[in-house]
């Protein structure tokens, strides 16, 4: 990464209790979750040297970590597009000739991708890295002195940034690409190998429904599964003859329930497929 001219990297992150909604957990855990992956997001942002990092948030528990780490700057509400505004003009504040805006999202981002990344985009004036699914934006980076620069987050931001004069530059960092919304891109991060905070918050998640993925497979007296976090859980026969998932293979990813030591599966499922499992 050019080490001159001064870059500042604008993390909006939401916070609370709405945080990363589509994911399938208690409250608790998915805030946990989210509040986990926002700070792997800033520690791969702030490991880069020479670089200030601004926490965009209206959240207090999201502020005060974020203080020790980078400099936050108050969520103005409006949406996410209003945030990235608020971010950009502290950044200009700063003294910084380029800002990255980077959503607090990215559990398997390493400094390494990144830096690599901004190699490229810091070449263009305004550069748009869309995510793994092509739609999304993982990335904005642009010249603080090149005038506005409108944003449009949401359904289709990376098509509505090219719209918007951003140049969109692919590149092969899957960290950085591999925004998490979902059980899905969990998986796909967790695949990738996620940070420290995101690791610690989902090795206490045994929850209900946790997603594993078959590592013995289950013959008469049943077999063993490995959660996210890298254990291994015993799964009896028991837990699957409800379920019609006789005949699982071995890397299947399965839903899982575990018992109050969570070490043992008392129920496992797909999505869809069992008793009770409607596909929406």
């Amino acid at each position: 990464m050019p080490s001159s001219p001064p870059l500042a990297v604008v993390v909006p992150v939401k916070g609370g209790p709405l945080a990363k909604s589509r994911l399938p957990l208690p409250r608790e855990d998915r805030m946990a979750l989210a509040d986990a992956f926002a700070r792997d997001t800033v520690a791969a942002a702030a490991s880069l040297p020479g670089v200030r990092v601004l926490v965009v948030t209206g959240d207090p528990v999201v502020a005060a970590w974020a203080a020790v780490v980078a400099q936050v700057v108050p969520d103005p509400g409006g949406g996410l597009d209003a945030a990235v505004r608020a971010g950009v003009a502290a950044a200009r504040g700063t003294g910084a000739r380029r800002a990255v805006v980077l959503l607090g999202d990215h559990p398997a981002l390493t400094g390494t991708e990144l830096a690599a990344t901004l190699e490229r985009t810091g070449r263009l004036p305004r550069a748009v890295v869309p995510d793994a699914d092509g739609t999304g934006t993982a990335l904005l980076d642009l010249a603080l002195d090149d005038g506005p620069a409108p944003t449009r987050f949401g359904a289709g931001s990376a098509a509505a940034h090219a719209d918007l004069g951003w140049e969109t530059v692919r590149v092969p960092a899957a960290g950085l690409r591999t925004d998490v919304d979902d059980a899905a891109s969990l998986a796909d991060a967790v695949a990738l190998g996620v940070g420290a905070h995101t690791a610690e918050a989902l090795a206490r998640a045994t929850l209900p429904g946790v997603q594993a993925t078959i590592h013995r497979v289950p013959d008469e007296t049943g077999g063993s599964a490995l959660l996210d976090d890298g254990r291994e859980v015993e799964v009896p026969i028991a837990a699957l003859v409800d379920s019609g998932l006789l005949h699982l293979r071995s890397g299947q990813r399965v839903s899982i329930e575990l018992d109050a030591d969570g070490l043992v599966a008392t129920r496992a499922w797909i999505v869809g497929i069992g008793p009770g499992e409607t596909i929406h």
